[in-house]
């Protein structure tokens, strides 16, 4: 490209194209003024395409009110599908951009280079075809410093959580005390709420949030409790085997006591389909769903308590046919295997805040030293993908083995 600005010439790339800025006031250029230009540069018509390309700036430059976007290959890939690009936040959030699947920060980025917005012109491709000489007006709209980055990044559930903390569902007994007003729908929290579509649908399960009535809800913890204890005490009651669960049968029983959508919702969170029984399709229990559940049922009682007791406790309180294990306490429960007696206490990764160093210190200050597995839970839900915790362990966290046995612990400590 040879650029003519102010009587200097620039040979900025071998394009072939030549591009004059016009300042304001000048007349269009010709194509006498094209030849002057080639001619200083030492080129002839023979080496350039015949279009010459004349840039100037609006009269009413820098008054749009546009953003420079730079897109990534999934972005660029969701533009050119036409498919949905939303960007959700309120006046005082830091703006994200979500696809249906995916959800990412924007930040401000800066280059000390202009980045020129132009008019919808002719592209070099289009110019290369023609084989008439013309001139080509480019009008320049605005001049950019600064422009907007998209950072793939785990969404933050906070704002989800507030919503729906006034309308716990307590059961239908409690419904006269809920204000319609403070209800939301799907949809209406697709809009609120920075995060995308389809990972919405995923916290429903991880937060236990359910659809009643049309209206997203979070069932109230005695409530749930209450519920799953109706529906595990039908096992010994129909001596039914842990994955031969009628779920028919189970709202039948139940159906003066729990609504059905509360049974259904409850049915597609702790059980999954395990075979047909007289062409029935009959449902298993989760173990570790059901066992991790009465785990938090037992922690929120009281707040240190001995280890070996909690499990017994543990034990006794599930179905029979049930194991609990200590892994399904990850992400829940902190055990402290170094004092006399071993003691464990409530430590939910709901709870931790969604700032990663802010996460890391808190984890730190809770809890001296980590394995992988115990650490785990509670930084999956900052990466995009399981791979990437390594990463955050690495930035984060300081490795060192007691034991043989691979610990984490704080990387900079007082």
């Amino acid at each position: 490209m040879i650029l003519h600005i102010d009587k200097q010439i620039f040979n900025i790339e071998n394009s072939g194209c030549l591009l004059f800025v016009k300042t304001m006031g000048e007349n269009v250029r010709t194509f006498e003024e094209a030849n002057k230009v080639l001619n200083f540069a030492k080129l002839s018509r023979n080496d350039t395409v015949p279009t010459t390309s004349t840039l100037f700036f609006s009269p009413n430059i820098c008054d749009t009110t546009f953003s420079l976007l730079e897109l990534n290959n999934t972005l660029l890939k969701t533009i050119e599908n036409k498919e949905k690009l939303v960007i959700k936040g309120c006046d005082s959030d830091n703006a994200v951009l979500c696809t249906e699947n995916t959800t990412f920060h924007l930040s401000k980025g800066e280059t000390s280079n202009s980045l020129l917005l132009v008019k919808p012109t002719i592209s070099f491709e289009q110019i290369k075809k023609c084989d008439q000489e013309r001139i080509q007006k480019i009008e320049v709209c605005d001049i950019f410093h600064v422009y907007l980055e998209a950072h793939d990044g785990k969404p933050s559930l906070h704002r989800l959580e507030e919503l729906l903390e006034n309308t716990e569902y307590r059961g239908p007994e409690h419904e006269s005390d809920i204000n319609s007003d403070d209800l939301y729908t799907m949809e209406e929290l697709k809009k609120i709420v920075q995060i995308s579509d389809f990972e919405l649908q995923q916290e429903l399960h991880s937060l236990d949030l359910f659809e009643i009535g049309c209206y997203v809800r979070k069932l109230n913890f005695e409530y749930h409790f209450r519920v799953l204890s109706y529906m595990l005490k039908l096992i010994d009651e129909n001596s039914w085997s842990l994955d031969t669960i009628d779920y028919e049968e189970t709202c039948n029983m139940l159906q003066d006591i729990v609504p059905e959508e509360v049974i259904e919702c409850m049915f597609k969170k702790y059980t999954e389909q395990s075979r047909f029984l007289d062409g029935i399709q009959m449902y298993r229990y989760k173990e570790a769903e059901v066992c991790q559940f009465h785990a938090r049922v037992i922690l929120s009682t009281a707040g240190k308590f001995n280890f070996d007791d909690f499990m017994q406790a543990w034990q006794e309180s599930v179905p029979e046919g049930m194991t609990p294990t200590e892994s399904m306490l990850h992400g829940i429960a902190i055990i402290n295997k170094q004092t006399s007696p071993k003691v464990i206490w409530k430590f939910e990764e709901s709870s931790l805040p969604d700032s990663i160093s802010e996460r890391f210190h808190t984890l730190f200050e809770a809890k001296e030293k980590w394995t992988i597995e115990e650490i785990t839970p509670y930084i999956r839900r900052l990466v995009s993908n399981p791979q990437e915790v390594n990463g955050l362990l690495a930035k984060y966290a300081r490795a060192s083995k007691v034991q043989q046995e691979l610990y984490f612990s704080a990387k900079h400590l007082n």
